[in-house]
């Protein structure tokens, strides 16, 4: 008996990520961005925040996190480094491309740091000047020596914070346990100094706040809270009062004591920045919901922002 072989006259392996060229790789992450579907290969956490820069503009910091034992180390010339190819954009709610953002990364690492690399994430961020409105971001990173990709896409909402008239107008809040010099920072979109100045209200006098996107905190670091109200309809400066309180279930554990502001940017808005470093000595570990308040006694306003954290040994 004769068996008859039936056979293609040849196979194509896939191409790896590593025999790319560089219009090739360029290609694979324009279209690992139009894809419905996200690929998830590296984890990334992100968080968005607002800060009213004029009667009109809105600057929003964008911060990305990715868990570094998730990346690999590239030797170059004898050093350890990560590299991260990143790609992003920011639509608005009728689906039109309004930003973008396309960046890469070449991490340094030192000898210690890299030890450290499989315990702490890489930080990255950027910013984009907004009007208020309804977006949504879509952000992709690419580890450049294996080819792995993260997305993360989220909705997020810039208030027209000239509307508010019962309440006190109040930026993003942002918790953080982290201040590093500009110079010691992993890695900064915004390459001057000066303009991270002038355009980020996270950094200030050379050192730049870095928001926990997770929002766990160590009790043995310090806590630093940082927002922004404003007085664009008041003739002179408005004293505020703020404090910061950490409720247990419906229960108040521990509150700040109050803190008087009458210093505010010189502008048409009025800024008043609110910064509040805090110990979390008095706290056990578990979960909290976070409280700011912010009052003006003398317009009768009052405005309050809460979420949980997590505040562990």
């Amino acid at each position: 008996m004769r068996a008859t072989l039936d056979y293609r006259q040849g196979y194509f392996a896939g191409k790896t990520f590593g025999k790319f060229t560089t219009a090739e790789k360029e290609r694979q992450l324009e279209d690992a961005l139009m894809l419905g579907d996200p690929i998830t290969e590296l984890t990334i956490a992100m968080e968005v925040d607002y800060f009213q820069l004029n009667r009109a503009e809105y600057f929003v910091p964008v911060v990305v996190k990715i868990p570094g034992r998730e990346l690999a180390l590239a030797r170059k010339g004898g050093a350890e480094r990560t590299l991260i190819d990143f790609i992003g954009e920011i639509k608005d709610d009728y689906g039109s491309t309004i930003q973008n953002v396309r960046d890469k990364a070449d991490i340094k690492l030192s000898g210690e740091t890299a030890a450290k690399l499989a315990k702490q994430p890489i930080e990255y961020d950027t910013g984009f000047t907004l009007l208020p409105g309804k977006y949504k971001i879509k952000f992709l990173a690419r580890d450049a020596e294996t080819g792995r990709i993260g997305t993360f896409e989220t909705a997020f909402v810039i208030p027209n914070l000239n509307k508010e008239e019962k309440r006190i107008p109040l930026s993003s809040v942002v918790l953080s346990s982290q201040r590093v010099d500009l110079k010691e920072a992993i890695y900064n979109a915004l390459k001057s100094k000066d303009q991270a100045e002038v355009t980020n209200p996270l950094v200030q006098d050379g050192q730049k706040l870095i928001p926990s996107v997770t929002r766990v905190f160590s009790k043995s670091r310090q806590m630093y809270v940082y927002l922004q109200a404003y007085e664009p309809a008041a003739t002179s400066i408005q004293p505020l009062v703020a404090f910061v309180t950490f409720y247990r279930g419906p229960a108040k554990v521990f509150e700040t004591p109050p803190r008087s502001v009458t210093d505010a940017l010189s502008n048409r808005l009025k800024t008043m920045p609110l910064r509040f470093d805090l110990t979390l000595d008095p706290l056990t570990p578990g979960a909290y919901n976070c409280q700011v308040t912010v009052l003006d006694p003398t317009g009768q306003k009052a405005a309050f922002w809460q979420a949980p954290i997590m505040v562990v040994q």
